[in-house]
């Protein structure tokens, strides 16, 4: 049911174009040579995630730049991680049903999967919970080796991974069959997987990947209450309203509070423990963004299935039927509601393409010289500015395949100096304005 609903809310939409990061990660992923994938290992563009540039590179490889065939790769990753993280709830013991519905409040809630799919560069955020949940898994059942070269992949893809072995080492300790925390599993746990971590950081420091001292300012960690309170506040809201939201109507329908058995009670430890450590660096961040409570997102599904689960115990055969019935229709009833939470995201990849493909007929000029000067339509709700950004010049050098085209935006977008762009100042240019989503040669 979870996967039927994924696949209607976000295949109709998938691949409609570009948006801004993806155009940097495109070209910074480019490879020649039989040692090309290598090289990514020692390059960064401010992040260090060399296996999404790998998966950039790849997707390059089989699919040129047709943006669908990246798409279809970042809803592979989802249903990917579907499957991750419903053999980790079977790993933790959780019957078939339990994991499943941890998987369907992970799978569809409404802040954070969706982006991760449509905007192709949030496969970032995809990677990192694939890996996670699989180490996670790994660990669980014995194989500590295997979770930690999973950690590090993990690591490789995004920097909230660095806390994972933390993670999983509470995991390991937490008490299994008793009351009691089993420190040497513990330890025995953090001395396996602090080796990827030393791993990670050896290769982060031969690059000029951001350190919280030398990143931009609204990547740089902050102390300030408003922030911090704020960030608490919005991300509590992304991550744990589906679930608590499926809790509480669970307990309305059974007019029951949840008895938690020992096993319950540590599922909903250990998710609590991923949800906490999920947001540990991030919470800290001045810059939001939904594609952050993907990964700890994985804890407030463990949690909420794991209340469901005593629920569900405690029900007679009538009731479970009506639940049953009950989830269907609510599963039905995201679906339409995803779609249309889709329409920014799919109206902005769509804008990209065709301004790209308006300027392809200019290829000409800008191979002679000119510089392209597009004026943008300030205010309105889809515009250069807010598809492209200030990667707008690494868009066109993209499309056109001219690495020295130049472009300006008018009115100035916001640190053009920053990311290197150039007014005309003289030079030979061709205008373009953006009217009613199309570009038109401009005086």
């Amino acid at each position: 049911m979870p996967l039927g609903a994924v696949l209607a809310s976000y295949l109709p939409d998938l691949g409609r174009g570009f948006i801004k990061d993806d155009f940097a990660w495109i070209l910074g992923s480019r490879t020649s040579g039989p040692l090309g994938f290598v090289d990514l290992f020692g390059r960064d563009n401010g992040f260090y995630r060399p296996l999404v540039s790998l998966s950039f590179a790849l997707d390059e490889r089989v699919f040129g730049l047709e943006p669908y065939g990246y798409g279809l790769t970042n809803l592979a990753l989802v249903i990917a991680c579907m499957f991750g993280l419903y053999a980790m709830g079977r790993s933790l013991g959780m019957p078939r049903g339990t994991a499943l519905l941890a998987v369907s409040i992970w799978a569809l809630n409404p802040h954070g999967i969706g982006g991760a799919i449509l905007w192709i560069s949030g496969r970032t955020a995809l990677l990192l919970v694939l890996f996670s949940v699989l180490a996670a898994a790994s660990m669980l059942k014995g194989r500590h080796w295997a979770a930690g070269a999973l950690c590090l992949a993990a690591m490789l893809s995004k920097e909230e991974a660095v806390l994972l072995p933390v993670i999983l080492a509470v995991w390991a300790a937490a008490p299994a069959g008793s009351a009691r925390w089993d420190r040497r599993k513990g330890w025995i746990a953090a001395a396996i997987l602090v080796i990827p971590l030393i791993v990670y950081m050896a290769l982060r420091m031969r690059t000029d990947a951001y350190l919280p001292h030398s990143a931009p300012h609204f990547y740089r960690p902050t102390l300030s209450p408003s922030t911090l309170a704020r960030n608490v506040l919005e991300y509590a809201d992304r991550s744990a309203t589906l679930a608590a939201v499926v809790v509480l109507l669970v307990m309305a329908a059974l007019r029951r509070r949840p008895r938690l058995e020992y096993g319950e009670r540590r599922w909903l430890g250990l998710g609590i423990a991923w949800l906490v450590g999920g947001f540990a660096l991030t919470v800290f961040l001045p810059e939001r963004s939904s594609l952050y409570a993907c990964f700890p997102l994985v804890g407030s599904a463990l949690g909420a299935a794991a209340v469901v689960n005593a629920l569900w115990r405690d029900a007679s055969d009538a009731q479970r039927r009506r639940l049953l019935g009950v989830a269907v229709v609510a599963v039905a009833v995201l679906v339409p509601l995803h779609r249309g939470r889709n329409v920014r995201m799919v109206k902005t990849a769509e804008l990209s393409a065709r301004v790209l493909d308006d300027l392809a007929g200019a290829s000409a000029e800008i191979a002679a010289g000119k510089m392209v000067v597009l004026h943008d339509a300030a205010g309105a709700r889809y515009n250069i500015e807010k598809t492209f950004g200030t990667l707008v010049q690494d868009a066109v050098r993209m499309r056109t395949g001219i690495a020295a085209a130049k472009v300006w935006v008018d009115p100035p977008l916001g640190d053009w100096e920053g990311a290197g762009l150039q007014p005309p100042a003289g030079q030979p240019a061709v205008h373009y304005r953006l009217s009613e989503g199309r570009l038109v040669a401009a005086p």
